[in-house]
């Protein structure tokens, strides 16, 4: 006889349920978006300054893995994970000088507060966001003078 559609192939069903449970799959780590603030920000040398950055959608972010980069040099500024930060990665020029604000961390906010302006500070950072299926990141540009 055949399946209801003629097409004689069992295993039809059983293909549609992969690709349907594949294509959820990535929509779903698709949901792992962060956002900058989208214009350079201004600080002066000696200032402290909030880096923004945000989960679009808004999610709670404790668990997640956030780094935030110095992009020129592809180097650590501040690292946290599950809870904790992980000063050892940090270059030694943000020794003592960063902290991520964690009253925001449970509504997906990723800020990062450097504190002690300096000129060297200049440039841009990337805010990057990991858990065990997505990467996402956002690029904030800071103009130190």
């Amino acid at each position: 006889m055949g399946l209801p559609w003629g097409c004689g192939c069992p295993n039809l069903t059983t293909y549609a349920r992969g690709l349907l449970t594949f294509l959820v799959t990535l929509l779903g780590s698709a949901q792992l978006r962060v956002v900058g603030p989208g214009h350079p920000l201004t600080a002066t040398v000696g200032q402290d300054v909030v880096l923004p950055c945000h989960l679009s959608p808004q999610r709670d972010a404790r668990t997640l893995d956030v780094r935030w980069i110095q992009d020129h040099i592809s180097e650590t500024v501040h690292h946290y994970r599950n809870g904790e930060d992980l000063y050892r990665e940090q270059m030694g020029a943000y020794a003592r000088r960063t902290e991520l604000i964690r009253d925001s961390l449970s509504a997906g906010s990723l800020d990062l507060k450097i504190t002690g302006l300096r000129p060297s500070d200049d440039g841009q950072y990337v805010c990057t966001v990991r858990d065990a299926h997505a990467y996402a990141e956002a690029i904030v540009e800071l103009e130190v003078s």
